[in-house]
């Protein structure tokens, strides 16, 4: 069947740039599923030219919808991205 190919979960690149924070933008690499980790995953670069890895989890998408899923994690990468230069 022609869903089974596609990933369990998946973002288009409007999604995702509407919930990257200002002056962040999508890396150039592809964003895609990983079967491993059970989550999207994504590479975003800041305003300071610094490159992120977000993963947003499938459990979370199935928990609190996909775009809710998609917010937490750009919340998660943001405090995280804080706390790393502290």
């Amino acid at each position: 069947m022609a869903t089974d190919l596609l990933p369990p979960l998946s973002y288009t690149d409007i999604e995702l740039e509407s919930y990257l924070l200002a002056g962040w933008v999508l890396a150039d690499a592809e964003p895609h599923w990983h079967d491993d980790k059970g989550a999207f995953h994504v590479r975003v670069v800041d305003g300071s030219e610094l490159e992120w890895d977000l993963w947003v989890p499938k459990a979370d998408a199935d928990r609190y919808g996909r775009i809710e899923a998609l917010r937490r994690a750009v919340d998660k990468l943001d405090r995280g991205r804080f706390e790393s230069f502290l």
